[in-house]
C-alpha cells in the first residue's frame, strides 16, 4: 500500500522512505525554524545552547564536533549567543588556549522558552497522529538514527568517549 503524501508526486518516489524521511523533514523543520524564531533563536543557536546547557563547560572545538558544525560557523554562533548574553567563553584552567563554553542564567531561561516552543511546534508537525502513533514513530526514527555501524553513529560515540561520557 502506498501512503498517500499531501502534495501529488509520482507513486515510485511517494514510496521511497528516504523521500518522506526528508519531506517530514522539511515540514518538521519549517515548524522548528518558525517557533524558534518566536524566541529570538536559530535551529544552530538551539543545538549549540541545548549542548551547552547540557554538557558545561565544553571547549568550543569540542561542541563544533559534537554537533557536526564547521567550526567557523560555530565561532558566529556562539559570538551571537554570547553578545546576547546567553552564553560565555571562560578559559579553561587546565588549558590556556582553550575556552571553556557555559550558559547565563538568561541563556536558561532562554533555553526553557525554547524547549516549550518547540514542544509546541513538535505537536503541529504530527497533529495528524494519535499519543501511540507518535511514540512509535520517534521510537522508530531513533531506532533510524542510531543504526550501528553509521559514520554519525561512530563520530557521535567517539565523541562521547572523548568527552568522557
Amino acid at each position: 500500500m502506498i501512503w498517500a503524501v499531501a502534495v501529488d508526486y509520482p507513486e515510485d518516489l511517494a514510496a521511497r522512505i528516504g523521500f518522506l524521511l526528508a519531506r517530514a523533514h522539511l515540514i518538521a523543520r519549517e515548524e522548528a525554524d518558525r517557533a524558534l524564531a518566536e524566541v529570538g533563536l536559530t535551529a544552530k543557536g538551539y543545538a549549540a545552547l541545548a549542548t551547552v546547557v547540557s554538557d558545561a563547560p565544553i571547549s568550543q572545538q569540542r561542541l563544533s564536533r559534537r554537533l557536526r558544525m564547521d567550526p567557523a560557523t560555530m565561532v558566529d554562533v556562539i559570538d551571537e549567543l554570547e553578545r546576547s548574553g546567553y552564553m560565555q567563553r571562560r578559559r579553561n584552567p587546565d588549558d590556556r588556549r582553550e575556552y571553556a563554553l557555559v550558559t547565563t542564567a538568561r541563556g536558561r531561561a532562554l533555553f526553557s522558552r525554547a524547549k516549550r516552543a518547540l514542544s509546541a511546534a513538535e505537536r503541529e508537525t504530527v497533529r495528524d497522529l494519535d499519543v501511540e502513533e507518535t511514540n512509535t514513530l520517534r521510537e522508530l526514527l531513533g531506532r533510524i538514527a542510531r543504526k550501528p555501524g553509521s559514520l554519525t553513529t561512530a563520530e557521535m560515540e567517539k565523541n562521547a568517549l572523548s568527552a568522557g561520557r
